[in-house]
C-alpha cells in the first residue's frame, strides 16, 4: 500500500505555548502508565459536561482546525531525541491478542522544544536567477557543506514514508463499526460508514517464506508481462520546528533517525555510533546502585538540553475502531506517595479531593478549556514547501525497520534502498534544521 499523503505546518502554536506544553507533557508521561493516554470529542466536551485537561485541548483545538471530526485521540510525548526505526503507529495488544494490524487514521507530531535546531540551518537552498527560492526556483540549486561539529548539535528529523502498515504486503480484514450490524450491504459500504470503520489488515503469509519457497511459487519472478506495476516509494524528511505540525495517514511507515543521516551510513558507521553513544550514556547514568522515586525527580531536574527534541504524538481512531486497547484516559493527577497507607473512603476522597485542586489550578493558570493553549487560527499556519531531492544521481539508503517480523511484517530487519538523489543532498536534507525534502526510493 503505497500512496502518499503529507501535511507540513508552521505557526500552528505560539512561542510561548512551547515551554508550557514541555512541561505539561513531563508532567503527564510521570502519572500515565506507560506514556499514553486516550481523550474522547464530541458534544459533551464542547457543551461542558466533560474536561479535557491542557494538552488535550491543546490538541483538540489543533484538530478542529483541521475539521477533523474523529471522536478519539490517543496521545503521548517525548523531550529527548533518540533513534526510532521505521515502523507504522499499529495497536500493539490488538497485535499480540490477533495477530491483526489495527492502525489509526491519521497521525500527527506537534514540534514544540528544539533546541539543537533553533538556528534552522537551511543546507540545500534552491535559488532561481530572479532570486527566488522553494518550489518557484528552477535555476540553480546551492548546497551548503555541514562541519562535523554542526553534525553533532543537530536534531534527526521525522522521515515519512509511503509504504504502509508493513514493510510486506497485507490483505485488508474489513470490520463493521458500531452499531452497523444491521444496515443493508449498499449502506454498510457507503462513504459515510466507510469513514468509521477501523483499517485491519493481515500480514500476507508469503512475507515469512525464503527467497526459495517465493520461487517456488513464482513470486520472485516479477519481470513477466503480467507482473503488477507498483507505485512509487517516497521518503518524505521533516525537520523538527518549533511550532510545527506534521501530518500523515495514520497507517503510514515513519521514523526519526539517529545521527540523522543514519540511513546512509555504513554497517561499519553505525556500529561505531553506536559503541560511542553507548559510552557517553554510561558517563551519563547516576553512580547509585539502587533506584527509588527519587530519581525521577532528579532526571527531570537534570534534564538533558543538549538533546531535547520535545514532541507530542497523537494519533486520531474512527468510531468503529473503539481506540487502541488498554490505552486509558489520563488519571489527571499522580498516584498517592508510596508509604501513604489510605483506606478504601479516605482513597476515594483524597482522590476527589486532589483531583479537583488540579482541575481548579489548570482553570486558573491557563483560562476556561485551557484557552491560552490553543492553537493559532489555521488562517495563520503556514503550509511548508517540499523541496523534490530527485536528480540523476543516486545514493543507496538503508532503512532499518522496527519490531519482530509479525509487527513489520517482512523477514528482512532493514530495507536496502535507492534514493533518487545525490548522496550530498540527501545527507544535508537530514542535517536541514527546516526545509521539508521529498526522494523517490528504488528497491
Amino acid at each position: 500500500i503505497t500512496s502518499f499523503s503529507v501535511s507540513v505546518y508552521d505557526n500552528v502554536i505560539a512561542p510561548s505555548t512551547c515551554q508550557t506544553l514541555h512541561t505539561l507533557t513531563l508532567q503527564h508521561t510521570r502519572r500515565s502508565h506507560d506514556g499514553s493516554s486516550l481523550f474522547y470529542r464530541g458534544p459533551k466536551v464542547h457543551s461542558g459536561q466533560h474536561q479535557l485537561t491542557p494538552i488535550e485541548n491543546a490538541l483538540d483545538s489543533i484538530l478542529r482546525q483541521l475539521n477533523d471530526t474523529s471522536p478519539m485521540v490517543e496521545y503521548w510525548s517525548r523531550s529527548q531525541y533518540i533513534n526510532l526505526d521505521a515502523h507504522a503507529d499499529i495497536d500493539e495488544n490488538t497485535l499480540k491478542d490477533e495477530g491483526v494490524l489495527r492502525c489509526p487514521r491519521h497521525g500527527h507530531v506537534l514540534y514544540y522544544l528544539q533546541i539543537a535546531n533553533r538556528d534552522n540551518m537551511n543546507c540545500n537552498e534552491q535559488t532561481g536567477n530572479d532570486g527566488s527560492s522553494g518550489d518557484a526556483a528552477t535555476a540553480t540549486t546551492t548546497t551548503t557543506t555541514i562541519t562535523e561539529e554542526e553534525k553533532q548539535s543537530r536534531m534527526g528529523p521525522t522521515v515519512v514514508f509511503n509504504r504502509k502498515v508493513a514493510w510486506g504486503s497485507v490483505t485488508p480484514r474489513t470490520i463493521q463499526s458500531a452499531g452497523s450490524d444491521n444496515v443493508g450491504v449498499a449502506s454498510h459500504n457507503s462513504p459515510e460508514n466507510m469513514k468509521e470503520r477501523v483499517q485491519e489488515y493481515i500480514v500476507d503469509v508469503e512475507n515469512y517464506w525464503d527467497e526459495e519457497t517465493k520461487r517456488q511459487y513464482g513470486l520472485l519472478e516479477n519481470d513477466n508481462d503480467d507482473a503488477q506495476e507498483k507505485d512509487e516509494e517516497k521518503m518524505a524528511i521533516v525537520p523538527a520546528v518549533n511550532g510545527r505540525l506534521l501530518r500523515f495517514d495514520g497507517a503510514a511507515f515513519h521514523c526519526v533517525p539517529k545521527p540523522p543521516d543514519r540511513f546512509l551510513l555504513s554497517e561499519d558507521e553505525v556500529t561505531a555510533f553506536l559503541e560511542k553513544d553507548c559510552e557517553e550514556d554510561c558517563e551519563d547514568d547516576d553512580d547509585d546502585y539502587y533506584w527509588d522515586d527519587e530519581d525521577d525527580d532528579d532526571d527531570l531536574e537534570k534534564e538533558d538540553i543538549s538533546q531535547q527534541r520535545s514532541v507530542i504524538l497523537f494519533n486520531t481512531w474512527p468510531a468503529g475502531s473503539f481506540g487502541p486497547r488498554g490505552v486509558l484516559p489520563d488519571c489527571v493527577v499522580e498516584a498517592v506517595p508510596v508509604g501513604i497507607v489510605l483506606d478504601d473512603d479516605d482513597s476515594a476522597s483524597v482522590e476527589d479531593e486532589r483531583m479537583s485542586e488540579q482541575w481548579k489550578v489548570w482553570q486558573d493558570e491557563y483560562g476556561p478549556d485551557s484557552e491560552k493553549l490553543h492553537c493559532n487560527p489555521a488562517d495563520d499556519w503556514n503550509l511548508c514547501t517540499v523541496d523534490n531531492l530527485d536528480g540523476d544521481e543516486t545514493s543507496d539508503v538503508i532503512v532499518p525497520l522496527m519490531g519482530n517480523p509479525t509487527r513489520r511484517g517482512c523477514i528482512q530487519s532493514k530495507a536496502v534502498m535507492q534514493g533518487q538523489g545525490s548522496t550530498k543532498r540527501i545527507e544535508n536534507a537530514f542535517y536541514d534544521g527546516r526545509r521539508v525534502s521529498m526522494t523517490t526510493l528504488n528497491e
